[in-house]
């Protein structure tokens, strides 16, 4: 199935990604959404609400369009037993959807070991995020960050842990901690990743990767393309 080019959004994200990374975002205001194909519509709950629907249908038409635009059509992206989505043999790729917003990024699995990306609201932000996601040295930054701007680099840290998630978890096919990668900040923005402890062979406790981190308006997104 052949879904329609995006139409443009009032405000758009803009995240520095390799040139071979199809990124595709919709807004539920930009019009009506591909359909879901009749196997997707089965993986929602019967009692599920109108803004899950509206979010779950987003989340598909973009990463269908993500697929499109690789040069990829797909059947129904189905999900598998911890709700992940199942991506065509070959392919890479992550979805996140908020607050009305859906993105997609999709890649060729020969050029990204994985993807992560994640999309959080600012009122996601509450007083015990940190020490839920947090090493002591990334609460150290987080206290010598300015009161006025904590909250926002608390969700910065909270999401980009979302993202490397979400980069790891089809490799690893295990659930993982927030405290199973560090992260330091960047002076030119994003941050810096390591492992605790290799997941797989091929991403050793000292290997770095990058997390890109912008926000726009009321959201921040990261973003996450592990090297192969």
């Amino acid at each position: 199935m052949v879904y329609p080019a995006i139409p443009i959004m009032t405000v758009r994200f803009a995240p520095a990604l390799p040139g071979f990374v199809s990124f595709v975002q919709l807004h539920v205001d930009d019009g009506p959404a591909a359909p879901l194909l009749q196997a997707e519509a089965a993986l929602l709950h019967p009692r599920a609400t109108a803004a899950r629907r509206v979010d779950f249908q987003l989340g598909r038409a973009a990463a269908h369009t993500a697929l499109n635009v690789l040069g990829r059509e797909s059947g129904p992206l189905l999900r598998g037993d911890h709700r992940e989505p199942l991506w065509p043999t070959g392919i890479v790729g992550s979805i996140t959807h908020t607050a009305g917003y859906a993105l997609a990024a999709t890649a060729y699995r020969e050029r990204s070991g994985g993807i992560g990306i994640d999309l959080e609201h600012r009122e996601r932000s509450f007083a015990e995020l940190a020490e839920f996601v947090a090493f002591d040295e990334e609460l150290a930054w987080l206290e010598a960050v300015p009161p006025e701007k904590r909250r926002r680099a608390t969700l910065e840290l909270f999401s980009a842990k979302e993202s490397i998630f979400k980069a790891f978890f089809p490799r690893v096919g295990s659930f993982f901690g927030y405290r199973a990668a560090r992260v330091r900040p960047l002076p030119t923005g994003g941050f810096e990743g390591f492992l605790v402890a290799a997941l797989d062979a091929e991403y050793p406790a000292d290997r770095a990767f990058f997390i890109g981190c912008e926000w726009r308006g009321d959201f921040v997104l990261t973003t996450l393309v592990l090297p192969v």
